[in-house]
């Protein structure tokens, strides 16, 4: 990771740390891309994800570009809100 994106998501990175302590569920993955797809650029969103989660980032950019088109299925996003929020997620949005 660059320097200047170790800076500019380190915030994100402590979130999702705090959020998600033990990886991210593969049943919260999809709902958690879909709620941070309005607040990241493509590319940092596909970034955070994959080092957090440990898949590719190429895959995490066409799972973006599934959450964005609507061809999956986000059922679990109040709970992943809950959750973020729980982490400092109202914060968070106001750092952007």
């Amino acid at each position: 990771m660059s320097e200047k994106h170790a800076s500019s998501l380190k915030s994100t990175y402590i979130l999702l740390d705090k959020a998600f302590p033990n990886g991210i569920d593969e049943r919260h993955y999809f709902s958690l891309l879909k709620v941070l797809y309005e607040h990241l650029s493509d590319r940092n969103l596909a970034e955070v994800i994959s080092k957090v989660s440990g898949k590719a980032e190429s895959i995490v950019l066409n799972d973006i570009y599934k959450v964005a088109a609507n061809i999956v299925t986000c059922e679990e996003v109040p709970t992943v809100i809950e959750m973020l929020n729980f982490c400092g997620f109202s914060k968070w949005i106001e750092e952007e």
